[in-house]
């Protein structure tokens, strides 16, 4: 297995990666669109096109959602405990392969290596996570008095669709996924179509850790094309979508019909306040990080500062300072800052 060093010199040589998956990923095996259409995905750092992806469309989802209702049948009758050591074998292996996850990662979405790592460590931090509550999801007993009683139990909610964005491709598709594995539900999951590949692997890593062929199903291309069919599928039980705030209300009134349970992350302002016993070069360092880390594509970006006139001069200054030492660059090379995600962006 090649270190991280020689997979980056190699992929500046080749100007692609070997081995990359570039079909959906359906009933447990990659399958090309219905359509045949494909789509380049481009190295963010260069803008150069780097691999190629299969183009979803009605069909293609249409085929992932029956998957996915064939494996929630499977996969909502596993024990809780086996559901608990399948997403435990998971987090190994995201641990097993982390450097390629972060190599890719870093090359479709810009971020710095380092960032794209800390985001791979985390998701296999949130994988072991619920696997822990996996078999801790149960209901209660209520006493109605008299001598009567009741009990509750927690129902699964059954297939569920995952709208991924591109500024957190690989931590914002497990955290959502895990919680929905852990309960013994399904997933179809669209990524952003800028950063398609990740989805891609994790989705075949979780079948060799054990997940049954057809409960996580990936399909790639655009919004138009494959997510909105996605999201107004009657068969669509919940949905969670992350993006913008005019995305976000059109998906609100897509599953709305279907009366589908939603869950929506959109963007917002995060303001930093600083009062007047604050540390001046602490602040600065902390407002630097918190709207420069990722590129600022963050949705709590640190975008407003708010200071006390006393310090207001002195934490410019340092600001300032900091932010012209910034080092940018390909995100493989490891600078303060990498590339934004796409040109459109």
């Amino acid at each position: 297995m090649m270190t991280p060093d020689q997979m980056i010199s190699n992929y500046f040589v080749a100007g692609s990666l070997p081995e990359l998956p570039r079909n959906h990923f359906i009933d447990g095996v990659f399958v090309a669109a219905d359509s045949g259409s494909r789509m380049e995905s481009f190295d963010a750092g260069t803008g150069e096109a780097f691999a190629e992806f299969a183009a979803g469309s009605t069909a293609d989802v249409d085929h992932a959602v029956a998957s996915a209702a064939k494996g929630f049948e499977v996969w909502r009758n596993t024990p809780p405990a086996r559901r608990c050591a399948i997403l435990n074998e998971a987090a190994r292996l995201m641990r097993a392969e982390a450097d390629r996850l972060a190599v890719v990662e870093s090359i479709d979405s810009g971020k710095t290596l380092a960032e794209a790592q800390g985001d791979v460590a985390g998701s296999a931090r949130l994988f072991e996570y619920y696997a822990g509550a996996a078999d801790k999801l149960d209901g209660r007993s209520v006493n109605l008095g008299n001598g009567n009683a009741a009990f509750t139990l927690l129902e699964l909610v059954g297939v569920t669709a995952h709208i991924v964005p591109w500024n957190y491709p690989t931590s914002t598709l497990v955290r959502g996924i895990a919680p929905a594995l852990a309960t013994g539900c399904s997933a179809v999951v669209k990524p952003a179509e800028t950063t398609p590949f990740t989805a891609l692997m994790i989705a075949e890593l979780l079948v060799r850790a054990g997940v049954p062929a057809g409960v996580v199903d990936v399909v790639t291309g655009t919004g138009i094309e494959a997510g909105a069919p996605l999201v107004t599928d009657p068969c669509m039980r919940h949905v969670t979508f992350t993006g913008s705030v005019t995305t976000g209300v059109g998906v609100m009134q897509n599953v709305a019909p279907n009366v589908t349970g939603l869950t929506l992350e959109l963007g917002g302002k995060s303001p930093l306040i600083a009062f007047s016993d604050a540390d001046a070069e602490a602040v600065a360092e902390g407002a630097l990080w918190a709207i420069f880390s990722n590129s600022g594509q963050i949705c709590s970006a640190g975008s407003r500062l708010v200071i006390h006139c006393d310090l207001h001069a002195k934490v410019l200054e340092r600001l300032i300072e900091k932010a012209k030492g910034l080092r940018f660059g390909h995100g493989l090379r490891n600078p303060d800052m990498g590339a934004v995600n796409s040109e459109r962006h």
